[in-house]
C-alpha cells in the first residue's frame, strides 16, 4: 500500500507540475509558473520576490509584477521604473516609453506633488494628509488594489483578494461595461471603458484607450462608471456636491470654480474656442492624445474623431493628468508651469483662444 500510495502521490505532483507549465486557458497569456508558484522553492532557493510565500501562491505582488521598463513588446504593463523613464514633453512622442497611467518614478524618488504615494513605492506625502478635494472618508496610504486603492474590490482590505477574478478571466477584445472585476476597465470596479492593447505606448489619434463618460446636467448627476468617477470617490469635491463646480441654481450657467469634468465640450454655449479643439473647426475634429477626452459611446470602435456624435467631447480627469505620476507638479500630463517661458500648454488643445 506505502509503494502504490507514493506512486498515486508523484502522479498527482507531476499532474499538477505539468498543469503549471503549461498555458492558463482562461484570458492571460504565458505560463502560469511565470506568476505561481506551488511551493516557493526552487533549487534550494525561495521563488517569490519577498522570499515567503505570498496569497494566491504568487511569485510576485502588484509592484513587483508592474516594475519595469516597457519596451514594446512587454505583455504586462510596468508601471513603475527603477530608471528614470523617457517622457519626452507630453509622454506621447514616438520615442517615449511611459504608458498611459504614466509611471511612479518621481514620486518614489521623493518628488511628493508627481505622483500618487503608493505605498510600497513612496513614502507618505509630506503635506498632504487627505487626498485633494476628499471629504475625509478615505484616510491612510493609497494602496495599489482594495478598500485602499484604485484597482479591484473596493470592499476588500487586501490587495491580492480585491482583484480575485480579474486577471484570469478579462477577455480585452469587448467593451468593458463594468458589470464584473474581469468586465471592469484596466480592473477598476465598476468602470467602463475600452483599452488599447499595447496601454497606450506609443499612441496615436487611430490607437488609444477608449475613455468613457457622460455629459452631466447637474453637480449630483456625475455619470456612474465614468473614469472620472472613480477619480470623485477619493476627490469628490473636485466633482460633486453644491457649488463646488459651478455657483448658481442652472448647472454651469455662471462662472466654474471647478475644472468640468463629465462635461461635454459641445455644451459649451459660452464659447466657441472649443470647436477648434486639436485643430479641428467643430466637426470630425482628430482625437488628441495629448489631451484626450472620454465618450458616451459603449462600442468598440474606436473614436479617432469627436466632434461626430452627442456626447464624444466629454472632458474628464485623464484629460489633464496622469492616474500614476509624471514628471510634472501634479501628474500633469505636460509641463504647464513652465510656461510660457518653457514647458507645455497642453490645455489649449482644449482652450484654444488662451495659447
Amino acid at each position: 500500500m506505502g509503494k502504490k500510495t507514493g506512486f498515486i502521490g508523484l502522479l498527482t505532483v507531476t499532474a499538477l507540475l505539468a498543469v503549471l507549465s503549461v498555458p492558463c486557458p482562461a484570458r492571460v497569456t504565458g505560463v502560469c509558473v511565470n506568476c505561481h508558484t506551488m511551493h516557493n522553492s526552487q533549487n534550494n532557493l525561495t521563488v517569490s520576490d519577498s522570499g515567503s510565500p505570498t496569497q494566491a501562491l504568487l511569485i510576485s505582488d502588484c509592484i513587483g509584477c508592474h516594475t519595469g521598463q516597457n519596451t514594446g513588446i512587454n505583455e504586462e504593463p510596468y508601471v513603475n521604473d527603477t530608471n528614470p523613464p523617457l517622457y519626452r514633453t507630453t509622454g506621447t512622442e514616438p520615442d517615449s516609453n511611459t504608458l498611459a497611467g504614466g509611471n511612479f518614478y518621481w514620486v518614489s524618488s521623493g518628488l511628493d506633488r508627481m505622483g500618487h504615494n503608493v505605498e510600497g513605492l513612496a513614502v507618505p506625502d509630506a503635506t498632504l494628509t487627505l487626498p485633494p478635494g476628499g471629504d475625509g472618508s478615505f484616510v491612510g496610504q493609497l494602496r495599489c488594489a482594495g478598500s485602499m486603492g484604485c484597482h479591484g474590490n473596493p470592499l476588500e482590505p487586501e490587495q491580492i483578494p480585491a482583484l480575485k477574478g480579474g486577471h484570469h478571466y478579462k477577455d480585452h477584445s469587448i467593451w468593458q461595461d463594468g458589470t464584473t472585476l474581469a468586465k471592469s476597465y484596466r480592473f477598476l470596479d465598476t468602470i467602463q471603458g475600452f483599452g488599447d492593447r499595447n496601454y497606450e505606448y506609443h499612441p496615436t489619434d487611430q490607437r488609444h484607450n477608449k475613455y468613457y463618460g457622460l455629459d452631466r446636467s447637474a453637480e449630483s448627476d456625475q455619470a456612474s462608471g465614468s473614469i472620472s468617477s472613480l477619480c470623485a470617490r477619493c476627490h469628490k469635491y473636485f466633482h460633486n456636491g453644491t457649488d463646488s463646480i459651478a455657483p448658481g441654481s442652472t448647472f454651469g450657467s455662471g462662472v466654474w470654480i471647478r475644472h468640468p469634468t463629465d462635461f461635454d465640450m459641445s455644451n459649451a454655449t459660452s464659447s466657441t474656442e472649443y470647436q477648434g479643439y486639436n485643430g479641428g473647426s467643430g466637426t470630425g475634429n482628430p482625437y488628441s492624445v495629448i489631451s484626450p477626452v472620454a465618450t458616451a459611446d459603449v462600442s468598440t470602435t474606436l473614436n479617432t474623431t469627436i466632434y461626430t456624435r452627442a456626447g464624444d467631447a466629454v472632458v474628464m480627469c485623464l484629460s489633464c493628468h496622469r492616474a500614476h505620476g509624471s514628471p510634472y507638479t501634479s501628474s500633469l500630463r505636460w509641463d504647464y508651469k513652465a510656461w510660457p517661458a518653457g514647458g507645455y500648454n497642453g490645455c489649449a488643445v482644449c482652450h484654444t483662444s488662451k495659447d
